[in-house]
């Protein structure tokens, strides 16, 4: 890949300038091209590669270095769920805005997610490119029996995408207390989604492409998901990067979970409420036994040299990136998510959780161990991380150090940079499953999660206050956020089932200060100025602007 050097100064957000610019090693032309994608070793089972490389490699030019195709969506995704911030700024001489993520942790400073801003283009723009990728292979195939592997792979590719954006733009109820006509302008689009593009579809009907409903949404997530299922029932994939059986069971599980949030509404062709909550537990454990994993250990979680970069048994689904593959420094997961990135932002914005959230982890939880704890005691973070006690003298309480550089290298981004992103854990489907069943068999659903915890912290047990009815799924969901804690899934829970964010009065950094009630207004995104002006039919028809919406703490 051509390279050119250039250096970047780093804003926060449009007034403060850092002291110093990190020197950027920048793809030429601002892209990954087609040949870089056609050439990518991981191409091993031919065209259909091209999907997942794009996901890694797609480049908007948006002008910020979170413009990294998916891994950048999961990074904005744990961001506006409230449960990853920088804690630098905690320290002495830190600095908060290290963490290019800016739009998403500080939407109620900022317009930059309405749908005239150009960081609304981050979700939208790259799951529509996404989504050509698979439709492209999909056009190429056709029907051809002998290619229904290839068919099957690119719409479980497709599906995902799809998944992701219904449930991103799904406008939902919402408080806005400093917006009095949001609830009345988001009623007008209610139950509507995102526009359906497929092989098929011609430059007229993109002109006059309305919203989905979300039951036609679903409808069609289903279809392309049961072809999957039919064209994969014998495939096993070459590398994880690729889909199989047990991930497309797992892709129902998750959608089956988000109509469980609608007991309220009742679809022909659609379940929702019980019935969708006991399909997702069913497909949940479909997944789980059909993927051969195992649950992570706490050896596998906390190694220093491949936590969290790279593929294990846990893990049903993954980005895999080679040298190709990596843009460049900065425009990588790595430089950003991890404490070894001293060549990044990691190091500096130094990525972390709620003190709220880490203080109800069990004492005894490993997971506990990926957390610098509150007294920043040396000792006891030591065995897992690859800093040095000197590095280590800047570090914030409860920092992460969950995800790692390629053998923990803090300098040499070329290496460092080459790890793997977990799409879908075995995990998931296990908490996937727990939740599901508490919905309808509330002594199962307790079961469950304490069956899976005891891998995690033994001799766990669901807190006597926290049995039953909301409280239990308020449990389920705290072990799903410390499990899946910066994996970019959170989010969706969350809003599905009417969850707060409570940043007030904990660590959360300056401008991130905020207590909802009820999921936030941001969670329902907007829709691009830009494309509704090329898809008419969207401009009267989109979410409102869910900007400043509340007072800071």
């Amino acid at each position: 890949m051509n390279r050119l050097i250039r250096n970047t100064c780093i804003v926060a957000g449009a007034a403060v300038l850092l002291s110093g610019c990190i020197e950027e090693t920048f793809p030429e032309g601002g892209y990954a091209t087609s040949d870089q994608i056609a050439e990518s070793p991981i191409a091993t089972e031919g065209m259909i590669a091209s999907i997942p490389t794009i996901m890694i490699t797609n480049y908007l030019n948006l002008g910020e270095h979170v413009d990294f195709g998916y891994p950048g969506i999961m990074g904005a995704n744990d961001r506006l769920a409230g449960d990853v911030f920088p804690v630098a700024g905690n320290m002495p001489g830190g600095n908060q805005y290290y963490d290019r993520w800016q739009p998403w942790l500080y939407p109620c400073q900022t317009s930059a997610l309405n749908a005239a801003s150009g960081w609304s283009m981050l979700h939208y723009m790259n799951y529509y490119q996404f989504i050509k990728a698979a439709n492209d292979v999909l056009a190429t195939v056709g029907e051809d029996e002998s290619l229904s592997e290839y068919r099957g792979v690119a719409k479980a590719f497709r599906a995902l995408f799809y998944l992701d954006l219904v449930r991103h733009y799904d406008p939902l109820p919402a408080k806005a207390p400093l917006l009095t006509d949001y609830e009345s302008n988001r009623a007008k689009v209610d139950g509507l989604t995102v526009p359906l593009v497929t092989e098929t579809s011609t430059v007229d009907e993109l002109r006059n492409n309305p919203r989905m409903t979300r039951e036609a949404a679903f409808e069609f997530i289903f279809a392309d998901l049961d072809d999957a299922e039919a064209c994969l029932a014998n495939y096993t994939p070459a590398q994880k990067n690729l889909p199989s059986l047990a991930v497309v069971y797992g892709l129902k599980a998750r959608a089956y979970l988000w109509l469980g949030g609608f007991s309220d509404v009742n679809y022909e062709n659609v379940p929702t409420g019980e019935a969708a909550y006991r399909l997702a537990a069913e497909y949940a454990r479909k997944a789980i036994d059909a993927s051969g994993c195992t649950i992570m250990t706490s050896a596998q979680w906390l190694d220093p040299a491949t936590g969290f970069n790279t593929v294990n048994a846990a893990w049903m689904w993954a980005m895999i990136q080679s040298t190709d593959t990596v843009l460049n420094n900065l425009l990588s997961w790595s430089a950003h998510m991890s404490l070894d990135a001293m060549y990044g932002y990691g190091y500096n914005s130094q990525p972390g959780i709620p003190s709220n959230l880490y203080a109800r982890i069990s004492a005894n939880d490993f997971r506990r161990n990926s957390f610098v704890n509150p007294d920043r005691d040396w000792a006891s973070f030591q065995p897992y991380t690859n800093l040095t006690e000197e590095e280590f003298e800047i570090i914030a309480p409860y920092a992460s150090a969950k995800f790692h550089t390629a053998g923990g290298e803090k300098s040499d981004y070329s290496t460092a940079n080459v790890t793997s992103i977990p799409l879908m854990r075995v995990e998931e489907m296990y908490l996937t499953e727990a939740e599901a069943t508490a919905h309808y068999d509330e002594a199962t659903g307790r079961k469950l999660l304490e069956d899976f915890m005891s891998y995690r912290a033994p001799g766990y047990t669901v807190p006597a206050a926290n049995s039953s009815g909301d409280l239990l799924i308020d449990e389920i969901i705290f072990q799903k956020r410390i499990e899946l804690w910066g994996e970019g899934l959170i989010l969706f829970d969350l809003k599905r089932l009417n969850m707060s964010i409570q940043n007030g009065s904990n660590n959360a950094p300056s401008g991130a200060e905020v207590d909802t009630e009820g999921r936030a207004p941001w969670w329902n995104q907007t829709i691009p100025v830009s494309i509704a002006q090329r898809n008419t039919v969207l401009l009267n028809t989109n979410n409102p602007d869910p900007c400043m919406s509340y007072n800071l703490q």
